[in-house]
């Protein structure tokens, strides 16, 4: 019975993850997915990251990982638009499978079905607080730059983190699989290169100060190779393009006094929010009642890295809303708080579970522990009031329409030969499915892309 009830106590957060799984079978792709489906397929991916690399951006870890439904199509031979939920749904499934990674290193000892029940909550306390669920589930060129490097910082957060609290050494193979997500997160977006930096220098402090096996070189080499990627990232002649398009960004002082503002904003929000809270007093309760005893350092080193760990999550985060504002004057898009809230959650999340091993844990006694379990279950109720679900709950009537009419044109686009189509316009445009949608400007995205994708030299809509 031991054994079960975690699971019977992720059963909502469960239903939770496959409901919005059910959902990417919807999804379709979108304008950017269209373009950089259509130079993949003329130059190939080392000619599309070239050319992208060249004329619009440095990330080149996102724009491989924004191929994969396009790479996945060819090497498979399904249609393009079927394999493309089907991507979605396995993002899905990798950040689970990283949440549950993250949870068996922050709490060591845990069973199998501990290790699913706290990463199953974890991954529904992250979607049902989406600032933009759709760009961060059901649209690849959305989710790709900014879920995918947060994958990579959990890793690295909480592998620093479990090495430092519990005074174990990081063996060479870790070292270098950490350094090599610090070189892939580095090359991703412009502020995910300085979260790591916050945390590895962070990490290599604390150690120096308070850790019996330093290990400065290790931490060096994170270091080394996060800026190096980070350069490759910047030095990009795209990145000029990109920042044309905003041209009252720039502005160095003031995105000094908007980054606090907007973090502000942000942190206000999401501590208002019930999901957030649920996650808070899982991870409490999960921590004092379900998880084995913990090893930890003396109460003062405790205190210093629960200190410095709270220090670098807020100042990685503020970094984040600093390079938003300097790069377009206006705050951070909702694709990238999307990836905010999966550093608050998880680096709030270790920082709470650091706090309560001054508490002795009780998982011992079993009375205690069932009762634990049922509250987590309990607890998780909480994300079904979450922001997401109430865009999920209002929409979810529209997704076999615009599913039906995506396929019906889709039909009509590959069926007629002539150059120049239309197309009926759309009856429903979930938002949760859909940003932009073909406009009466053919030369212009979406049209464009989307003509050539189906060979077209022109495509327009009509009532």
């Amino acid at each position: 019975m031991l054994d079960v009830m975690p699971l019977l106590a992720a059963a909502v957060a469960l239903f939770i993850l496959v409901w919005l799984a059910s959902i990417a079978l919807y999804a379709m792709p979108e304008s950017d997915d269209y373009c950089l489906t259509n130079r993949f397929n003329s130059v190939g991916l080392v000619g599309m990251v070239k050319s992208y690399y060249l004329a619009s951006m440095g990330r080149l870890t996102s724009l491989v990982t924004i191929a994969a439904p396009n790479l996945a199509s060819k090497v498979t031979g399904v249609d393009y638009l079927t394999i493309y939920p089907v991507t979605l749904i396995c993002g899905m499934a990798v950040f689970l499978t990283v949440s549950v990674f993250w949870a068996g290193r922050l709490w060591t000892g845990l069973s199998w079905p501990e290790r699913f029940l706290a990463g199953v909550m974890l991954t529904a306390a992250t979607f049902v607080l989406a600032i933009s669920l759709r760009e961060m589930l059901y649209w690849v060129s959305g989710s790709a730059p900014y879920m995918i490097p947060a994958a990579f910082v959990m890793i690295i957060l909480v592998e620093l983190v479990r090495s430092a609290a519990n005074e174990t050494v990081l063996s060479t193979g870790w070292v270098v699989v950490l350094s090599a997500l610090c070189f892939l997160g580095a090359l991703a977006n412009e502020f995910t290169p300085l979260w790591i930096m916050a945390l590895v220098a962070g990490s290599a402090l604390y150690r120096k100060a308070c850790h019996p096996h330093p290990q400065l070189a290790s931490h060096a080499t994170m270091l080394t190779v996060t800026f190096i990627g980070f350069a490759i990232l910047l030095l990009a002649p795209g990145n000029a393009v990109r920042m044309a398009e905003y041209p009252e960004g720039g502005k160095i002082a003031a995105s000094f006094t908007m980054g606090l503002y907007y973090l502000w904003l942000e942190l206000f929000w999401l501590f208002g929010q019930e999901a957030t809270w649920a996650w808070f007093v899982f991870v409490a309760l999960f921590s004092v009642f379900v998880a084995p005893s913990q090893p930890r350092p003396t109460a003062a080193r405790l205190l210093v890295l629960i200190a410095g760990l709270a220090a670098a999550v807020l100042a990685g985060t503020y970094a984040a809303y600093f390079v938003g504002y300097f790069a377009t004057a206006s705050d951070l898009a909702m694709r990238a708080r999307n990836e905010v809230v999966v550093f608050l959650l998880a680096g709030s999340a270790c920082v709470v579970a650091l706090a309560v091993r001054f508490i002795p844990s009780l998982s011992w006694h079993q009375a205690f522990r069932m009762t634990a379990l049922v509250a987590c279950g309990l607890v998780s109720l909480l994300l079904l009031n979450g922001r997401a679900l109430v865009s999920v709950r209002a929409e979810r009537s529209q997704f076999a329409t615009f599913w039906s009419e995506s396929l019906q044109r889709d039909d009509l686009l590959r069926a007629i030969k002539d150059r120049d189509v239309v197309v009926p316009k759309r009856s429903v445009r979930p938002s949760l499915l859909m940003d932009a949608d073909l406009t009466d400007n053919p030369g212009k995205m979406p049209n464009d892309c989307i003509a050539e994708f189906y060979g077209k030299q022109s495509v327009l809509p009509r009532d």
